[in-house]
């Protein structure tokens, strides 16, 4: 199960909205790697993901580049052990990601997510075959207490519910009141997803949509 599956929204909202995340599995492809190797393949990881075109990156037990002063001090505080990810708003930029990735033969496990087709058009344009694949089958149960659809795109793009629907709301407010932007919105929603997985470009877009704003 990855934390960057279930993802909210129409085929248009979601088309350009690709995560990467990169991780060793215990006892089987660290086996016999020097601990320090395998902290210098995780920044490798972020770092073609930077040079492929990719709007944020994070580490899961550290935080991201807001909370840790950019992008350098994403990758100074990547050691072994750590979930390093990338995410991307362009589907072309993705698809040379991947390739980088293939190229480089890094060795260690890659979880990639977005739309079924979409992803599977970009594993034949890279030249690779998927292992194995997750499926979303969203909420089920009684649904009448959730937020709004569009507040639950937003949420939904922090795994970890750290983007609470308190704080979207509260941008909202702060965008409806001429003080901040939608784009501003969208980066100050990213700031606590510690992963680093939240788009925040995507995020912009549909505050947008809910508000009407620029």
């Amino acid at each position: 199960m990855s934390h960057t599956l279930h993802r909210r929204g129409s085929v248009e909202s979601l088309k350009d909205d690709i995560v990467f995340l990169m991780m060793h599995a215990h006892r089987y492809n660290d086996v016999d790697v020097p601990q320090a190797e395998l902290g210098a393949r995780l920044r490798r990881f972020m770092e073609l993901g930077m040079e492929k075109g990719c709007i944020c990156i994070g580490n899961a037990s550290t935080g991201n580049e807001y909370t840790l002063g950019g992008e350098q001090g994403v990758l100074d505080s990547t050691v072994e052990g750590a979930t390093v990810h990338c995410a991307f708003d362009d589907q072309d930029k993705a698809i040379e990601f991947m390739k980088a990735l293939k190229e480089e033969d890094l060795g260690l496990s890659v979880v990639v997510s977005g739309l079924f087709d979409m992803l599977g058009e970009c594993c034949r344009k890279s030249g690779l075959t998927p292992h194995t694949v997750e499926y979303s089958l969203g909420v089920w149960g009684s649904t009448s207490q959730l937020p709004p659809e569009p507040v639950l795109e937003i949420n939904t793009m922090c795994g970890h519910g750290m983007v609470s629907v308190g704080r979207i709301q509260d941008v909202i407010d702060k965008i409806q009141k001429g003080r901040m932007t939608c784009e501003e919105g969208g980066r100050e929603l990213g700031k606590t997803c510690t992963c680093g997985i939240f788009n925040w470009k995507r995020a912009g877009e549909i505050l947008q949509r809910i508000t009407g704003a620029t």
